[in-house]
């Protein structure tokens, strides 16, 4: 097999296309390989694909993977034809993408070193500047989305993520199978809303869940581009727990503020006898429970309230959940009003108050989502 055989298969190379030479530089550590065009061959326009007449040619190199010690050039003389709708064009090339330096292996190359190592660490090691990487990544990222087939947007997750060093915040959206749809820049609900406008009305009407925290911003969003989404969205399980643990702790040490100043190390140093699940306590801190409930009264029915949303999440199956969340917010929103010192009723009275509408959609729609069936 010659030079020239031996690299027109490793670039992939068929008719039109053939590589006409191979020359080493040893002074640049290069090897240039000459890539020519059959002159019978038609020129289609790179935008309609309508044969068009040639209009000139430039020379253009693109950067290839190494062969042993040398760095590997490609170079061709690239048509340009002159298509009546779209004027005077560069045909594209079977190796590299339009308007890139680079060939399509070289730059599979870079992504399987950005998955191992950092920008810094692949721009030294493959002699590349910055701005060429973040080129090669947003093609990677364009080809990838345009090869994916249509992805299932009916039940979205949504969640906000921090990078580099600070609180520089992205937000990104998923589905139940765990692919990425979207990452838009910042935590607000224009970074939402931005994802939101850019699907089609039959995909916004097909949504069934969207799971997220309780952050204002991402229900502002839902609520405005997402019709019935007090029925959609879900809160997801984490922030509902950290929710109840918040209050409950809060009630903590409003208790202590008002105890007797003898009783007070032993109620701080109860916090997170509070805060575990009941079934998983064991005898010392069952009875520092009892022995405290007289002094924590308020403490103990909001204990009460965490442990019984927990009994709800783990105890009832979708179609009895509704109305489980239903009774639970009402028994909530009595004890609250009735029992619980004014401290704890005002904190109560808001968090219930403004989740009241989805709390027990959340319940519903995060079983749907995942597929539980507890």
């Amino acid at each position: 097999m010659d030079q020239c055989t031996l690299y027109q298969q490793i670039l992939g190379l068929s008719s039109p296309w053939f590589v006409s030479g191979v020359e080493l530089d040893k002074s640049q550590g290069d090897v240039v390989v000459q890539v020519d065009l059959d002159r019978s061959a038609k020129l289609v326009c790179p935008r309609c694909a309508r044969t068009c007449p040639g209009y000139d040619s430039r020379e253009r190199r693109w950067r290839h993977l190494d062969t042993c010690q040398f760095r590997t050039q490609v170079v061709a003389q690239v048509p340009r034809v002159q298509c009546p709708e779209h004027g005077c064009l560069t045909i594209s090339v079977p190796w590299a993408e339009q308007n890139s330096r680079y060939t399509l292996l070289f730059e599979a190359f870079v992504i399987s070193w950005l998955k191992a190592a950092s920008i810094s660490a692949v721009s030294k090691q493959l002699r590349l500047s910055w701005t060429a990487i973040d080129n090669i990544m947003d093609r990677a990222v364009r080809r990838g989305l345009a090869n994916t087939p249509n992805r299932d947007t009916t039940r979205l997750a949504v969640d906000e993520t921090a990078f580099r060093k600070g609180h520089d915040y992205v937000t990104i959206v998923s589905n139940a199978e765990g692919q990425v749809l979207a990452v838009e820049d910042g935590r607000s609900s224009d970074s939402l809303g931005r994802f939101y406008e850019s699907l089609k009305e039959p995909c916004k009407q097909s949504i069934i869940s969207i799971s997220m925290d309780m952050s204002p911003a991402y229900q502002k969003a839902t609520f405005d581009h997402i019709e019935k989404a007090h029925r959609k969205i879900a809160f997801d399980h984490f922030h509902v727990a950290q929710m109840l643990t918040r209050a409950l702790d809060s009630t903590r040490k409003a208790d202590m503020a008002r105890a007797d100043r003898s009783m007070r190390q032993e109620i701080h140093r109860s916090r997170y006898t509070w805060l575990r699940h009941r079934k998983s306590l064991e005898g010392q801190q069952v009875r520092q429970i009892r022995n405290l409930s007289d002094a924590l009264k308020d403490t103990g029915l909001v204990w009460y309230l965490k442990e019984k949303a927990r009994d709800i999440w783990q105890g009832y199956r979708v179609k009895g959940a509704r109305s489980a969340w239903l009774e639970w917010v009402q028994m909530a929103r009595l004890l609250m009003r009735n029992f619980v010192s004014e401290h704890s009723s005002i904190q109560w009275s808001i968090r219930l108050g403004r989740y009241k509408p989805l709390i027990f959609y959340r319940f519903i729609v995060w079983l749907k989502m995942y597929g539980r069936n507890i």
